[in-house]
């Protein structure tokens, strides 16, 4: 027996040692320093797993580094957590690529065809006039300040409309909140987008797709997904099937500008109606995986805070004019530029509760600042956690949520941060197109839900609900979900408007007119 506790003490001390000289000797002296952790290879792939976020934190105030190398199995990941090299590294277009990553997704979450995939990861897969970086450009009259923008946004406000009205005339309503939020904001961004041939009118469907959306991150990863995402595969091949028969009947003629403009690119590529279903999973999922979750935590925030509930409601209440007939209407286009307090929160929720990693895939090897070599396969990692969270950026508050923080005009003495240090939508070349649209059907439902009803908890305590760092998630899902009460204020009538104009909201710096906070 002790021989047998030797030997096996003598196999773990030689395979630390192992471990520690292959770290050693694997790393180019000019790439960024490497940590290893206790155990090398190991020990940064449980921190990520188990602490996720706040893993990328814990190192960057250990070493003080503005970027580093993590050793584990497979490519060496660089983190980085200077903003001034995330900016540098959103230059290296072709070099640190962000196409490979939507190749992939393409591949494995949308299950595209060999023939699809060819031609949207063939030869041109990282010029700018393939597939992939040629998409945001073909479909950015839909999603850019404009009368496709304003459509989508009214479509989805005149969805709300109608379901508060038919909330309201229930009375008092206990509902689950993230479910609630979701759902709304679910069943009015594909009305607005696919049109009354919607797919997802029918209840079943989407079922289906929250059932797909859990299994994303397996099916991206590929590890055995007929064991670990066999449900998820089943709804995506119900969803499939269902936008065959959409864009087979031309329903899509019927929707709105921005699925007339996808499906307009798929054809200029020449994918066919089968691939074409297929690629509109992934856009589905752009629609929603992340604007729901963050959704839920703005309409918290602003609910369990008496202060910036009060606010929020004075700055939303001076957009309603009530008739003398005791009509309510209000123009909601107005909260994108008559509402800053309303926009700041939204902003705060996305810095404060945002975790979203953005992932780079190099493809050749890459000095960046003139010092730092990033080499060909390795993968870089910009976690916001990191750059949200950074003291030198947001000031000594920045682990307090404070929802004035990016008002232009400020008294309350916090520090005043570089506009491009917000990356709440990505930044550089990958900036999410449809940032516009999400941020102004966020607030339009926020806004609705404070005029129209008092939201008091089941319990009479607000208490924040503790957090599922998912993944594949740019915020985190509550672990349990709140019950809350929904008392209607009054039974007047409302008229919810929303008005032609040609501007957006000021939400990162590439949109800010006078090019900063």
């Amino acid at each position: 027996m002790p021989s047998a506790i030797i030997l096996f003490v003598s196999g773990l001390a030689a395979t630390y040692v192992f471990l520690r000289t292959l770290a050693f000797f694997s790393q180019d002296p000019r790439e960024p320093k490497a940590i290893a952790g206790t155990i090398p290879f190991i020990s940064p792939l449980v921190g990520m797993l188990y602490e996720k976020g706040g893993y990328y934190i814990r190192m960057r105030d250990r070493h003080n580094l503005p970027i580093y190398t993590l050793r584990v199995p497979g490519p060496p990941l660089y983190i980085v957590n200077s903003l001034s090299l995330v900016q540098r590294i959103d230059r290296h277009i072709m070099t640190v690529a962000f196409s490979p990553i939507q190749v992939r997704a393409c591949d494995k979450a949308m299950a595209v065809g060999n023939s699809g995939m060819e031609k949207i990861a063939g030869e041109k897969r990282l010029a700018e006039d393939g597939y992939l970086r040629s998409f945001p450009r073909a479909t950015a009259p839909a999603t850019a300040p404009g009368p496709g923008l304003d459509a989508l946004n009214r479509a989805a406000v005149e969805n709300f409309a109608t379901s508060f009205d038919k909330l309201a005339a229930q009375g008092q309503t206990t509902i689950k909140l993230f479910h609630w939020v979701r759902h709304e904001l679910f069943a009015a961004t594909m009305d607005a987008t696919y049109g009354p041939s919607n797919p997802f009118r029918h209840a079943n469907n989407e079922e289906e797709w929250f059932a797909y959306e859990s299994g994303i991150m397996p099916l991206l990863m590929d590890f055995m997904p007929n064991i670990f995402a066999r449900r998820s595969l089943r709804a995506r091949d119900v969803m499939v099937a269902e936008f065959e028969r959409y864009f087979k009947n031309k329903k899509h003629l019927d929707g709105s500008l921005l699925v007339q403009l996808r499906q307009k690119h798929n054809s200029a590529f020449g994918l066919d109606t089968s691939d074409t279903a297929h690629t509109e999973i992934g856009q589905v999922a752009g629609g929603i995986v992340n604007t729901a979750p963050t959704a839920f935590w703005l309409i918290w925030q602003v609910l369990a805070n008496s202060v910036v509930y009060d606010e929020c409601l004075r700055e939303v209440s001076q957009l309603v004019q009530t008739n003398p007939d005791g009509v309510c209407t209000i123009d909601l286009a107005h909260i994108r530029t008559d509402c800053p307090i309303l926009v700041s929160t939204w902003q705060e929720t996305l810095r404060f509760h945002g975790t979203s990693i953005a992932a780079r895939i190099i493809q050749e090897d890459t000095l960046v600042d003139s010092q730092y070599l990033l080499k060909k396969g390795g993968v870089v990692l910009m976690p916001n956690t990191v750059i949200h969270s950074d003291q030198t950026l947001w000031g000594p508050t920045t682990g307090q949520f404070n929802h004035r923080r990016f008002l232009k005009t400020r008294k309350d003495g916090t520090t005043r941060h570089p506009a491009a240090a917000f990356r709440g939508f990505g930044g550089g070349h990958v900036l999410c197109p449809g940032r516009h649209f999400a941020s102004t059907e966020v607030l339009a439902l926020l806004a609705l839900l404070i005029l129209r009803f008092d939201v008091s908890p089941v319990g009479g305590k607000w208490v924040e609900p503790k957090k599922n760092m998912v993944m594949d998630r740019a915020c985190p899902l509550p672990k349990k979900d709140i019950e809350v009460v929904l008392t209607p204020k009054s039974n007047q009538k409302w008229r919810v408007l929303f008005s032609d104009s040609d501007r957006g909201i000021d939400i990162v710096a590439e949109d800010l007119i006078d090019g900063g906070v």
